[in-house]
């Protein structure tokens, strides 16, 4: 399992109150990375720009591309 950080948006109106959204874009693979990149953000009126963490699981295994780990099943019984 990784850890990588992204940038998040928090928005914020008078009368709607504060919203965030996830921006689009790289992820980073240090807290560091990811606020100096928020730091370098042009400054917004009502806009700020915070990192969250998320946790990717990462595979060190490619499967044999004749493999039956790719067989997707739709559990559907044939008749005999």
């Amino acid at each position: 399992m990784m850890t990588v950080y992204f940038l998040v948006m928090t928005i914020c109106s008078g009368m709607e109150g504060c919203v965030e959204e996830r921006k689009t874009g790289p992820t980073y693979s240090s807290r560091e990375m990811c606020i100096d990149t928020a730091r370098e953000m042009v400054p917004r009126k009502g806009v700020k720009y915070k990192c969250r963490s998320e946790r990717l699981w990462v595979t060190n295994e490619v499967a044999p591309a004749g493999s039956y780990e790719a067989v997707v099943s739709t559990k559907v019984k044939e008749q005999p």
